[in-house]
């Protein structure tokens, strides 16, 4: 899989003398990618290079036969020096019948009697060769793994960055880590370590199935399943003897298995390449594919047993799959897998197909919306009501009739009436959670809108990546619940609500989606936020009329009035709270009264203070009895009127009813909404009940400052290169730095400086070497500049399956800025920044760049000792005055908000590289002479003078003696004089 560096493994050497030493013969049992050649290969040179033994030979006995072997082995023994225990190495010992292994055993011990020390690599399907030779020793799969303490030697000789996972990457297998070179955090597509991973796993399935090994069916099941436990296997079906899983921990230590938990994890399960190794399997023995999906479906993993079926199965097996699991997969919210198998298969709900088929279109057609469907499949499925007790699981059915509540109010979709024996129970959680969906749903939109939560464990949204239909209703009703009358729910909730209404809509499920977008929308308006999806409260209100469902029409119709009062139309949303007051009974109490307030903030907003006087001159305030909502409607348009005497009698007769935690987060939106005119209200209602009714009173957290954003040592992705140039030229890749050794050619060096210059763009060949060999003729220079490319690319580490950090079109050259990185464009960012940011760019944000600046800029522009450097030299100049520019901008920013320590740090920073430049001397002085540093200014002064005579003679600029002049006005010390 890799063929390369080696890494020199000290541990496993030391292991083998010693085993060699004691024992004689030493077997190494691995499969392939594990090392064993280039173990012996070292061991091999050990020997060698020790004085006192010497005489060390391998022999490749991969393809020999067994009498081959033993005259190899006889010619070795013959020609062999007299010496201390010279060493023969068998690499790929093939598989002999057993009496061709006692002969090889034989020949084995009787050498070993000689003197002779043997190393033995061979397979672990080798079984009966390791057996026969018990006097020996052994080091298995797991001790050729990469440990903790050798793994800072595989970083530095193949720079693997630190960022990576590489336990979970490669298990340890040697081969992998290797290959680890090459990894980045930014590829998606098949890389080297995932066509290395399966190349591994590929080949122990072709050495068990070849062997006819018992380890066979449960490794490709660990494989298509990906991960999992290893009780899922045993309740699957699959047995799991002791022995068995002994052999398979340590003789392919390439599963992850975890002893304690049982716990397996595959190596990339996820990539393009594992699906192929999935569907090879599948391809040879589709039973066992089929087996994998359904314990996948028994373990709850619904998600990738679909991705698994799709992967693998054929439409005849994936059509029974759908009829033996006839709701899990529309509760799961994979209905369209179902809509899949059927259209693949080419069955239709007619009398055709079995029941269980059936109830599985049924149950996938109300959860995609498809009602035509659903209809035609519960008519047959009434038709067909004595086969539901033969074909049906009671379980299952019961989860079908919940699924039937849910949608009670369509018409056409009803299930027929079995017998309560047949479910009593066999009730499954999923009908739990669906029927107390129905209840609270009900109450809340429907009822008077108190629900009670008490007792009612909060269930999970989602199993892992999992989407639980049942589960998830059921937090959306909570949501709902304290978006209404409760706790506002906090930002990541709510980022959690609108990624899961994202998922939904990606697989299709229309009405689930629009209940979820319907909530999303809720919580949004009642945290104030503005409403990003326009058109969910109208269709879901779409998808209620289809329903027949009249309180959430109705609900969803409350809810775009007060979208429109949001937005400023008034009238609009007055009109929908009257029609929703029209259309509801006694019985909803909630739409109701939110219908009232709706209709009441509406008016009070839209009509003048002088109406809304004389409307509150004829109310009753002697009432009694009355509702949250009449109460509320009177104190608010009291408020509006400013009758403010009114309003504190009418509060004190009304507060327990007005102060009821159900109705207060509605009345905090409505004081939002009418501003000033419920300033007298905000007066009275007391502070822990009114916390939001502050107009626009909600608080964004702070930002992070550009300063706390920039702040801190960057650091390196997984492949990324890293090229300073300020300071002097500074090289990194994955964390590492590109010392000299790693620069075959100094001139590489200056290329990449060259282009780092031009990051982002080509440039020209010739350009090139005109400036790095400007004396040679076109083609020398031509053939200097191919050899340099090269060193450039092998001191980066490109390769054809790698980043591609060189690049190449035509006649240009170019450094791959998605994996460069460089200071040079950090700084032409902070210093746009800086110098364009215009007067809406604020001080304090000028000042932290050019304090990110400053920290940047370690020193001049790095020119190198090499070629004609003038565009070097004319860069340099260039990004020194910039550097100079922008620190007299952060001083100007920092002397306006009268912030003396920035503009102390940023005048020492600039005259450290600048200490000539006048109008940074007079910026200088004035930041000297207000921080109290008289003696500072005259050095300054004098020693610019000095510097002025020394270049000839000249005189200060007038604007620099004038600022001088003034300070000593100031300041008629002594010292100033």
């Amino acid at each position: 899989m890799y063929a390369g560096l080696i890494v020199k493994r000290d541990r496993l050497l030391h292991d083998l003398a010693a085993k060699g030493k004691s024992a004689g013969i030493t077997i190494i049992s691995a499969p392939k990618g594990f090392g064993k050649t280039a173990l012996v290969l070292q061991y091999i040179a050990v020997v060698q290079t020790d004085p006192t033994r010497g005489y060390a030979q391998i022999i490749d006995a991969d393809g020999m036969t067994k009498h081959e072997l033993v005259r190899r082995l006889d010619e070795i023994g013959q020609s062999a020096p007299s010496g201390v225990g010279p060493l023969v190495v068998i690499d790929n010992l093939p598989l002999y019948g057993t009496a061709k292994i006692k002969e090889v055993v034989e020949v084995l011990r009787a050498m070993r009697g000689q003197g002779f020390e043997f190393v033995v690599t061979c397979l672990p399907t080798n079984r009966g060769f390791v057996a026969a030779m018990g006097d020996s020793a052994l080091v298995s799969s797991q001790a050729l793994t990469v440990q903790p303490r050798e793994y800072p030697d595989w970083v530095r000789v193949f720079t693997i960055s630190r960022r990576l996972d590489v336990y979970a990457l490669t298990q340890g297998v040697p081969a992998l880590v290797a290959l680890l070179h090459a990894a980045t955090e930014r590829q998606n597509e098949v890389d080297l370590l995932e066509a290395g991973i399966v190349e591994l796993y590929g080949s122990i399935l072709r050495e068990l199935r070849r062997e006819r090994d018992a380890l066979y069916r449960i490794v490709c099941t660990l494989i298509l399943m990906g991960s999992g436990n290893l009780g899922d296997l045993e309740r699957g079906g699959i047995r799991l003897r002791r022995d068995t899983m002994s052999r398979l921990i340590k003789a392919y230590p390439v599963f992850g298995i975890d002893s304690a938990d049982r716990a397996f994890t595959c190596l990339g399960a996820t990539g393009r390449a594992h699906d192929r190794l999935c569907s090879d399997i599948a391809a040879r023995r589709p039973a066992f594919a089929d087996r994998a999906v359904r314990i996948l479906m028994k373990s709850g993993r619904t998600d990738d047993a679909v991705e698994l079926a799709r992967l693998t199965l054929s439409p005849r097996d994936s059509l029974v799959l759908a009829t033996d699991y006839p709701v899990q997969f529309a509760l799961a919210g994979h209905a369209t897998f179902i809509t899949e198998v059927f259209a693949d298969g080419g069955a239709t709900p007619t009398a055709g197909i079995e029941v269980g088929a059936l109830l599985a279109v049924y149950v996938a057609s109300l959860t995609l919306g498809n009602y035509r469907t659903a209809r035609t499949s519960a008519h047959e499925l009434r038709k067909r009501a004595d086969e539901i007790s033969q074909q049906v699981d009671p379980s299952d059915w019961d989860c079908a009739c919940a699924v039937d509540e849910m949608w009670a109010s369509c018409s056409g979709v009803r299930l027929p009436e079995m017998p309560p024996s047949f479910t009593s129970g066999k009730q499954r959680r999923d009908a739990e959670l669906l029927r107390r969906h129905v209840s609270v749903y009900g109450k809340l939109i429907g009822g008077d809108g108190r629900v009670s939560w008490e007792g009612d464990d909060r269930p999970p949204m989602l199993h892992g990546s999992e989407m639980d239909i049942p589960a998830l209703l059921l937090h959306a009703d909570r949501c709902l619940d304290r978006a209404l009358h409760g706790k506002q729910l906090e930002r990541a909730e709510l980022d959690d609500l609108e990624d899961m209404t994202e998922r939904l809509l990606r697989r299709r499920l229309l009405p689930i989606a629009a209940r979820m977008r319907m909530t999303v929308n809720t919580c949004r308006l009642s945290m104030g936020l503005p409403i990003v999806d326009e058109r969910g409260f109208i269709d879901a209100g779409t998808i209620a009329v289809r329903e027949s469902d009249l309180p959430t029409q109705l609900y969803c119709l409350a809810a775009e009035g007060w979208q429109a009062l949001t937005l400023g139309q008034t009238a609009n949303a007055r009109f929908r709270g009257q029609q929703v007051l029209k259309l509801t009974g006694d019985g909803e109490g909630f739409l109701r009264t939110w219908a009232h307030l709706l209709e009441r903030t509406a008016y009070l907003r839209e009509t003048s203070r002088v109406k809304i006087r004389q409307d509150a001159e004829a109310l009753d305030l002697t009432q009694e009895g009355c509702d949250a909502a009449d109460a509320w409607s009177v104190a608010l348009h009291l408020s509006a009127a400013r009758f403010d005497s009114e309003l504190a009698a009418w509060y004190s007769l009304n507060k327990t009813v007005m102060l009821d935690p159900w109705i207060m987060p509605t009345i905090r939106r409505v004081m939002d909404l009418l501003g000033p005119r419920c300033e007298s209200l905000r007066q009275i209602v007391p502070r822990e009940r009114g916390s939001f009714a502050e107009p626009n009173g909600r608080q964004e957290p702070p930002s992070e400052t550009l300063r706390e954003l920039l702040a801190g040592e960057r650091i390196a992705e997984a492949g990324e290169v890293i090229i300073n140039l300020f300071g002097g030229f500074h090289a990194e890749r994955n964390g590492h730095v590109l010392t000299e050794s790693a620069w075959r050619r100094k001139k590489a060096a200056v290329i990449a400086a060259r282009l780092v210059l031009n990051l982002g763009t080509f440039v020209n060949r010739r350009t090139i070497i005109d400036e790095l060999w400007p004396t040679a003729e076109y083609a020398n220079g031509r053939e200097c500049l191919y050899v340099t490319l090269s060193s450039l690319r092998q001191a980066l580490g490109q390769h054809g399956d790698g980043p591609q950090y060189l690049l190449a079109q035509g006649e240009g050259i170019a450094l791959n800025a998605e994996y460069v990185y460089t200071d040079i464009r950090s700084f032409d960012v902070l210093a746009r920044t800086i110098l364009l940011g215009g007067e809406e760019s604020s001080a304090q944000r000028t000042i932290e760049s050019c304090l990110k600046l400053e920290e940047l800029y370690k020193g001049p522009l790095y020119i190198p000792d090499c070629g004609n450097t003038s565009y070097f030299v004319r860069m340099r100049s260039l990004f020194a005055t910039r550097f100079i520019d922008c620190m007299i901008r952060g001083i100007d920013a920092a002397l306006h908000v009268d912030n003396l320590a920035c503009a102390s740090w940023l005048v020492e920073s600039a005259l450290r590289q600048a200490p000539t430049r006048e109008d940074l001397l007079r910026r200088a002085m004035d930041v000297y002479n207000r921080s109290g540093r008289r003696r500072e200014v005259v050095a300054l002064y004098n020693g610019h003078l000095h510097y002025l005579k020394r270049e000839g003679g000249g005189l200060p600029e007038k604007e620099t003696a004038a600022v001088y002049a003034r300070i000593i006005d100031e300041r008629s010390d002594p010292v100033m004089l």
